[in-house]
């Protein structure tokens, strides 16, 4: 069974000209869009709202004020994520830049209907990005990374896929609170990206997968160094998120609801180093299957690790 294809509403006027011009959109579109067609404005706004569509476009000429009505609504109605793409007889630089926070492209109408259809193709990616992108870091999120390993399953060239999980996280957590752990967390990215940047420069990938869990690919005889890097770079941060107390003592000290006290160790990280060339791995679970089992020896090695898993 075929994916299903998204809803594309436009808004026109009825003539010749855009008659033609939607028929030649079409052709581009129809693999893998719906493109439906309104001439009423009460009709397509109540469909918008109703059965909203995965992207507009819009012939502002046809209803000038009809716009702050889809603004409102996109507003009121938790709609913004929809893209709004406006369609222009011609520039209109003050009114673009009047409603510039609240649509998302404009096209200028002609014959040439590639340009339309590479918009509305930039329109999805750039919502994928976004509603893929970790908050908290900015960092591609679990949609990237499965992408980006799928890829590497037919690449030729051998690279390394380096899950990074922070340690005793959540002890840290509760002690100096969840601003605190998310200042740690953004500054390990940093440590990620930054040194990623800098031994591996154009051929590398960062995700984070949530929480305090990240995922670096950079090519296989980079791993080890750029994993030794980062432990050591992340070492000599840790001691600026703990009190003097806590780095003299070398552990923290945490009591459980019974009052029970135990010592658990001060932050720490682990990475989990799984090698990928193409026919290794049939499908992305058995990478995944793989990574878990690594992930549990570099975890079970006393304060900040690496392990690369050696097996064919």
């Amino acid at each position: 069974m075929g994916s299903q294809k998204k809803p594309i509403y436009a808004f026109l006027k009825k003539n010749k000209f855009l008659k033609d011009w939607k028929k030649s959109l079409n052709l581009y579109l129809k693999d893998k869009y719906s493109l439906k067609s309104f001439y009423d404005f009460k009709k397509f706004l109540n469909d918008f709202f109703f059965n909203p569509p995965s992207l507009v476009l819009y012939y502002y000429p046809k209803n000038k004020e009809g716009l702050e009505e889809i603004i409102r609504v996109r507003k009121s109605f938790n709609l913004i994520n929809i893209p709004l793409i406006l369609i222009l007889d011609k520039l209109e630089p003050k009114l673009l830049l009047s409603i510039a926070p609240w649509t998302d492209d404009f096209i200028i109408l002609n014959d040439d209907v590639r340009e339309t259809y590479l918009r509305i193709e930039y329109a999805f990616e750039k919502l994928n990005r976004i509603s893929d992108n970790n908050p908290l870091t900015g960092l591609p999120g679990n949609l990237s990374i499965t992408k980006t390993i799928e890829g590497l399953m037919e690449n030729p060239k051998s690279y390394a896929i380096a899950y990074v999980d922070l340690d005793n996280f959540k002890t840290y957590n509760d002690i100096y609170g969840f601003f605190q752990g998310d200042e740690m967390i953004k500054n390990l990215a940093r440590i990620i990206v930054n040194t990623l940047s800098e031994f591996s420069k154009e051929d590398h990938f960062v995700g984070h997968i949530g929480g305090d869990d990240f995922v670096f690919i950079v090519p296989l005889e980079k791993a080890e160094t750029v994993s030794k890097e980062i432990i050591k770079r992340f070492e000599l941060l840790v001691p600026s998120f703990l009190d003097k107390k806590d780095l003299e003592r070398g552990h923290f000290i945490s009591v459980n609801r019974t009052g029970e006290v135990s010592q658990i160790p001060l932050p720490s990280i682990s990475i989990a180093v799984v090698p990928i060339w193409k026919g290794k791995f049939k499908h992305i679970g058995e990478i995944s299957a793989r990574a878990a089992e690594v992930k549990k020896v570099a975890k079970s090695m006393k304060g900040s690790s690496y392990f690369i898993d050696r097996r064919k």
